[in-house]
C-alpha cells in the first residue's frame, strides 16, 4: 500500500488557506500548517513556525526533522498581501520568506511537489494580453506587485532543483454563492469609502476589464492543480480572463445597485459613483488632495490609490494553460457579474466585518 500524501501548507490562516484546508484534509492526505500563533482544524495539525525565520522556518527541530522525512507536498500560501506596506517588509516575507520555504523544501527527502502562490499583477504596468508562460514586468504599481514578481525570479531559481510550480491569482474577492468575506482587502475597502461618499475619482477607462475570482474556485483549483495534476516548471493564471470578467462601467453600476438592494436607505445620500478619468487629471487629483489638509480625504485616496492605478494599464490575462489542465472537472471560474454583487452585499451586511451594523 503506498505512503500517504504529507502536506505542508503555510498561510493556511489567509483567505485562500482556510479555504483550501478542508479541500485538503477529505483527500488521503496528512496535512500540516505552519503558523506563527496557535490553531487547530479537524485532520490538521498545526506546527509553529514562521516563514521569515530562514533556519527550518523557525521550528522546532523536532517537527523540522519530522517533516524532511514524511513531506510529499508544499504548498506556499503565506505572504505579506497588503499594498501599502513598505517594499523592505513586502520583500523580507516574499522574496527571503519563500526562499526560506524553498531553501526547507530542498531537505525534504520525499517532496514530489512545491507550490508558490503568487498574483496576475506580477506583470506590473504592462498592458494588454498577459500569457502564463512570460516573465514578471519591470514596473509596478506597488510594493505587493513588485515584491511578487522578485518571488518569482527566486521561485525560478529553484526550478532547476526542485518539483515546483507557480500559481498567478487574481484578486480574491469572496465567495462565488453566499460571497461571504473572510479577508478583507484594497478592494473592499475601496468599496467601503465608495459607500461612505469618499472616492470621487478613479483613474481608467469604463471599457477597461477588471478580473476578480472567488475564493471558493481559487481554492478548489489550486488544490486540484496541485494534488492532482501537478506539472513541474508551469506557470497557471487562476483568473476570470478576457471571457469571464465585466467592465469597469458594469462594476460600477452593480455597486451602486448591490449597495441599495442590501440598504435601500443609501440611495438618500445621493452618492455619485466615482468619475471614471485619465491618468493625468487622476494624477492632478491625488496631488490636490496631497496638498488639501483634508486628513480624512487623504487617507481615503491612499488607501485606493495603491490599487487604483492598476486600472490605467488595461491588460487581460491568458488562462489556455490553466484550462487545458482544468478540462473535464467541474471547476470553471464563474463570470464575475455572476457574483461581484453578492460580495458588495456582504461587505455592506456585516459592516465590513464588524458586525452586522450597515446601516446608514
Amino acid at each position: 500500500m503506498p505512503a500517504r500524501n504529507a502536506v505542508l501548507l503555510t498561510g493556511g490562516t489567509g483567505a485562500l488557506g482556510r479555504e483550501l484546508l478542508p479541500l485538503l484534509s477529505t483527500t488521503d492526505c496528512d496535512v500540516f500548517v505552519l503558523t506563527r500563533g496557535e490553531g487547530g482544524a479537524p485532520d490538521a495539525r498545526f506546527v509553529h513556525g514562521d516563514i521569515t525565520h530562514a533556519v527550518d522556518l523557525g521550528m522546532r527541530q523536532t517537527d523540522a526533522a519530522m517533516l524532511r522525512e514524511r513531506v510529499t507536498h508544499i504548498i506556499h500560501c503565506a505572504a505579506e498581501t497588503r499594498f501599502t506596506a513598505p517594499l523592505a517588509h513586502a520583500r523580507a516575507v516574499n522574496v527571503d520568506g519563500t526562499r526560506a520555504v524553498l531553501d526547507f523544501a530542498g531537505t525534504c527527502r520525499a517532496v514530489r511537489a512545491v507550490a508558490c502562490a503568487s498574483t496576475v499583477y506580477v506583470s506590473g504596468t504592462r498592458t494588454g494580453v498577459i500569457l502564463e508562460r512570460e516573465p514578471g514586468g519591470c514596473d509596478w504599481v506597488n510594493s505587493y506587485e513588485q515584491s511578487k514578481a522578485e518571488m518569482e525570479a527566486v521561485a525560478g531559481e529553484a526550478m532547476a532543483t526542485l518539483p515546483l510550480s507557480i500559481y498567478r491569482f487574481s484578486t480574491i474577492i469572496g465567495h462565488s454563492t453566499t460571497g461571504a468575506v473572510t479577508s478583507f482587502n484594497a478592494i473592499h475597502h475601496a468599496l467601503r469609502l465608495f459607500y461612505q461618499g469618499l472616492a470621487p475619482m478613479v483613474p481608467g477607462d469604463l471599457r477597461t476589464l477588471v478580473d476578480f475570482v472567488p475564493v471558493d474556485f481559487a481554492a478548489r483549483a489550486l488544490h486540484y492543480l496541485v494534488m492532482h495534476r501537478f506539472e513541474p516548471g508551469a506557470t497557471y493564471h487562476l483568473a476570470a480572463g478576457s471571457t469571464r470578467s465585466c467592465t469597469l462601467d458594469e462594476l460600477l453600476d452593480e455597486t451602486v445597485r448591490a449597495f441599495e438592494r442590501s440598504r435601500p436607505a443609501w440611495r438618500k445620500r445621493r452618492i455619485e459613483r466615482p468619475a471614471v478619468v485619465g491618468t493625468d487629471t487622476y494624477a492632478l487629483f491625488t496631488r490636490s488632495v496631497a496638498e488639501s489638509g483634508n486628513v480624512l480625504l487623504q487617507r481615503a485616496v491612499q488607501a485606493v490609490q495603491a490599487f487604483a492605478w492598476q486600472l490605467a494599464y488595461p491588460k487581460t490575462f491568458d488562462t489556455s494553460a490553466t484550462d487545458a489542465a482544468l478540462a473535464g472537472t467541474s471547476i470553471v471560474a464563474p463570470h464575475c457579474r455572476d457574483f461581484y454583487g453578492k460580495v458588495v452585499e456582504s461587505c455592506v451586511i456585516t459592516n465590513w466585518g464588524g458586525g452586522a451594523d450597515g446601516a446608514l
